[in-house]
């Protein structure tokens, strides 16, 4: 498992590893649009609403979901990362926390919209 450092140095090339593997349907991000879609097409049955992404990466998802009117608060550990990601969405809350730690005080006791 990659930790943060590793993250840090991936964050560049993410988007295009992630890329590669998907259309080769090779691990581990075989399918890896689908399940985005799907997250998306959930996440706009109750639109606009307000999102907390627990490990948003460089926002390929969290992006798609900003532009379309939600409000984003998002948790990644990795600074470059949520550099790339804040380029996306320069007015979202995007925070520099490792949830493994609990839930950051920022975002402590805020409540999200999800489907009923």
């Amino acid at each position: 498992m990659l930790n943060k450092q590793g993250f840090n140095l991936w964050a560049n090339n993410y988007d295009y590893t992630v890329q590669l593997s998907e259309e080769g349907q090779s691990y581990p991000f075989a399918g890896y649009k689908d399940i985005l879609n799907k997250v998306f097409n959930e996440a706009m049955q109750q639109h606009p609403s307000t999102i907390l992404d627990i490990g948003f990466g460089t926002g390929v998802l969290t992006s798609k979901l900003y532009e379309s009117g939600h409000t984003i608060d998002g948790i990644d550990f990795s600074s470059e990362m949520i550099a790339l990601a804040q380029k996306k969405m320069p007015k979202a809350n995007l925070i520099e926390w490792d949830i493994s730690m609990g839930v950051s005080d920022e975002i402590k006791g805020k409540r999200y919209d999800r489907k009923s």
